[in-house]
């Protein structure tokens, strides 16, 4: 069972970036003040900073992992700018000069470095044993929702990509044999020749997400491909959100 519900991934837009979307959206969140939203930069680059102290102290790392999250640090830096800076996505002005001085920019940049908080302290997590359920992020605009029963996943990936903002989003139920998950939307229909999958594998506290043929559930640019860090459990609620996005209920009303 799969679908594609787009108004998801507009939602998780919305979220990570509070201004986006003003002309798609009926009613937007308010754009904090420039005061507010520059404070609140700088309280999540702070967190920012001190969950890299934690990582580099942490011995969960090798050494040639260490140094290679550092060198990813370095795109993820101008990715965190680049969506910032796009009027498309953050709502700021498209003069970067005065897009650079926007509450718009600011609070864009705070949303995303704060996810990317998350994602860096997913490296400390420990290791799920009896369930995979959570939420996983690979901290560019990619969102992985996971409920286990049993031998099955219950899953939502829905993506951001891009200062453009390319959605994509895919759901369904995955057969699930630890450390291996495996997703087919033929749903049992033998004759068809255009099927999507989406293989889960699961290192450590990471999953990594291949797709095949997925390209209808995404734009463009969009892509699903990455790796996933463990960034949170879902609660009652937004696991019972997830089963229904999964089973096709998505949008029912």
């Amino acid at each position: 069972m799969s679908c594609r519900p787009p108004l998801r991934c507009l939602f998780l837009a919305s979220l990570l970036c509070p201004g986006a979307f003003s002309v798609m959206a009926q009613k937007d969140p308010p754009t904090p003040a420039l005061k507010e939203a520059k404070a609140d930069f700088e309280k999540q680059d702070k967190a920012l900073n001190a969950a890299w102290d934690e990582v580099r102290k942490s011995k969960e790392l090798t050494e040639a992992e260490q140094a290679g999250l550092k060198e990813e640090q370095k795109t993820w830096v101008t990715y965190r700018d680049e969506m910032s800076l796009s009027s498309s996505y953050s709502g700021a002005p498209a003069d970067e000069a005065e897009a650079r001085k926007s509450a718009e920019f600011f609070s864009c940049a705070a949303s995303i470095t704060k996810e990317r908080t998350s994602w860096l302290k997913g490296h400390l997590a420990a290791a799920p044993t009896d369930s995979v359920t959570g939420v996983w992020s690979d901290s560019y605009g990619g969102s992985l929702k996971i409920v286990q029963k049993e031998k099955q996943h219950y899953f939502t990936i829905d993506v951001v990509r891009g200062p453009t903002a390319h959605l994509g989003s895919i759901n369904g139920i995955a057969s699930w044999n630890a450390p291996l998950g495996w997703f087919s939307d033929k749903e049992g229909e033998k004759d068809r020749t255009d099927e999507a999958n989406v293989s889960f594998v699961l290192k450590r506290n990471l999953f990594q997400i291949t797709t095949a043929n997925a390209s209808s559930y995404a734009g463009a640019r969009a892509y699903f491909d990455a790796d996933y860090l463990l960034t949170g459990k879902p609660d009652a609620k937004a696991q019972a959100e997830v089963i229904a996005a999964a089973k096709g209920e998505g949008e029912k009303k």
